[in-house]
């Protein structure tokens, strides 16, 4: 105790015991160093492997006179479009959906249980969203069915409820039909499978017409222990219509029956277009872009296991004025190499920029976008367990009416693993330990002075880290931004004393948590006509965020 008051109280004291301790670390140091001069051992690599990734992309084109046709693919290649399900809305009476779950397993199941959640969400995209719970039971076995109505009166009424309230009216209508299934499963060599499997379609509700799109029919597969399964889910559908002249007095089915079609054939398309990598696209004319990304990884020893969790994210920025990130692919779990599809809906970023633009009066472009793909890779080899992630991207630019991909599509990572030492030539090494012993207890000196030293006085809250966390908690609903809006002479401001606060009362107006960094401190803001809610982090103001 009387050391340490000495040690406290007296700077003097401090600095010669750092420096007797630093003195006995460098001449340990350059002890060892003499000693281990002449080379000794040689290190042999063991392993090298490599990390590929290659996005590709189609952009599907409007009929125009620039190209005439209706595809533009960036490469070669033979791909068949989702074709629209089409319902006239005055002739129909009553339309009915059923969802249907199969589970299948590599090994004798001693039971089965699953439970399904069905919801219905409807959504301006960019703007709101409202989720409506459907269907929700309990099923045992290996296979189920639900059957629910889809009442399109119901559907319009709560959205023109919605819109009435927040004055925007659309010209559309999109509602996600979502099934999810909670498996839990036993097997008879005492393995328990539990997993979820999701699938969805989308219903559009226009003035005349009910459109059906998505695959009405998904699948996934699995392993757990060695134990292999697989999951299918479909949507099925019975439109039943009223008494008319193109279909009759008709039901309408997903089993093969007829669907509303053009009462003519239409001729026959022209071929199909294709234009070069590299081309300036134009978003006027563009109808949508299909993206994937494909993944492998290679390894010069064998590997045992593989598995690879991927994300795909998509980046809006206005350089040095805000970054907004949207995710185009949930964290999903692969096994080897893989490729998955994902859209690129150019439509709709432009109405997230416009409407950014329109809250903060932060305008300008050329804007980037960015497609970044993160792949979390597990391998086990014979040496060791390779575990890292991997990011690509694809970058864009939007500037004025052109759309232009940056050229390089495939990119490749690197690295080894595993070597290993052999001696050169036998050698005494007991005249080491004397150096290494000086070197481990000037390292425990200065680790001990440097802890009481730690002790004379409290750690400051780290701002920078309380806004990292912030930021990754709440990256959905906020917006970087480089300056703020002025505040309005007529505008009232209201602090807040927390950022999960400010967050709720952003979910209830649907509108963008604004982020401004200033020098010590970090201002978030909602901008809601002439109210504004804002809560200071740093400065006078510091608020740690929940975990």
């Amino acid at each position: 105790m009387k050391v340490w008051k000495t040690f406290a109280q007296s700077k003097k004291a401090r600095i010669i015991c750092f420096t007797l301790a630093g003195a006995l670390l460098v001449a340990s140091a350059v002890g060892l160093w003499h000693s281990f001069s002449a080379p000794s051992e040689v290190e042999i690599p063991g392993a090298s492997y490599e990390h590929k990734g290659q996005f590709d992309y189609l952009v599907y084109l409007k009929p125009s006179t620039l190209y005439g046709t209706s595809i533009q693919p960036q490469e070669k290649k033979e791909t068949e479009e989702e074709t629209p399900l089409v319902f006239f809305r005055d002739i129909i009476d009553e339309v009915q959906l059923a969802f249907s779950y199969k589970f299948d397993c590599s090994e004798p199941t001693t039971g089965i249980t699953n439970n399904v959640v069905v919801t219905i969400i409807a959504e301006n995209p960019g703007m709101w969203r409202k989720e409506m719970r459907q269907v929700e039971e309990s099923h045992k076995g290996k296979d189920f069915r639900v059957d629910f109505p889809l009442s399109l009166t119901r559907l319009d009424g709560i959205v023109d409820n919605i819109e009435e309230d927040i004055g925007i009216i659309s010209r559309e209508r999109n509602f996600v039909i979502r099934a999810v299934v909670h498996t839990m499963a036993g097997t008879v060599s005492g393995v328990t499978i539990e997993d979820d499997f999701s699938h969805e379609i989308t219903a559009i509700l226009k003035e005349k017409t009910l459109e059906l799109e998505g695959d009405l029919k998904g699948s996934d597969t699995g392993s757990e222990e060695g134990v292999k399964y697989e999951e299918e889910g479909w949507f099925d559908y019975e439109v039943y219509l009223k008494y008319n002249k193109l279909y009759g007095a008709v039901v309408l089915q997903s089993e093969g029956l007829p669907v509303a079609e053009p009462a003519e054939t239409p001729e026959p398309a022209p071929p199909l277009q294709t234009l070069d990598p590299g081309l300036v696209y134009f978003p006027k004319i563009i109808d949508s872009i299909k993206a994937s990304f494909s993944y492998r990884f290679d390894c010069d020893r064998p590997v045992s296991e593989q598995s690879e969790e991927v994300e795909v994210t998509a980046i809006i920025e206005n350089p040095g004025k805000w970054s907004k990130s949207l995710i185009l692919v949930p964290k999903t779990r692969k096994e080897g190499s893989f490729s998955l599809s994902f859209p690129i809906d150019i439509h709709y970023f432009n109405e997230v920029i416009g409407a950014i633009q329109k809250e903060t009066g932060a305008g300008g472009g050329p804007y980037k976008l960015k497609i970044q793909a993160d792949v979390h890779t597990a391998a086990q080899t014979d040496l060791e367990t390779i575990d890292e992630v991997y990011t690509q991207t694809l970058e864009m630019k939007l500037e004025g009416n052109t759309l232009t991909f940056a050229k390089e599509l495939s990119q490749s990572q690197a690295g080894s693993l595993g070597g290993v030492t052999i001696p050169t030539a036998p050698e005494e090494r007991g005249w080491k330990t004397p150096w290494l012993a000086g070197m481990i207890a000037a390292l425990v000196a200065l680790g001990y002075l440097g802890w009481n030293q730690t002790q004379l006085k409290p750690a400051a809250v780290d701002v920078e880290t309380e806004a990292a966390r912030a930021k990754k908690k709440y990256k959905q609903v906020m917006v970087d931004i480089e300056e703020l809006p002025e505040v309005k002479a007529n505008e009232t401001v209201i602090p807040l004393s927390s950022l999960d606060d400010l967050v709720r009362i952003a979910d209830d107006l649907v509108k963008p948590v604004l982020h401004q960094v200033e020098e010590e401190r970090h201002i978030y803001c909602i901008v809601d006509g002439a109210v504004r809610y804002e809560y200071l982090l740093g400065g006078d103001n510091e608020e740690k965020i929940g975990n």
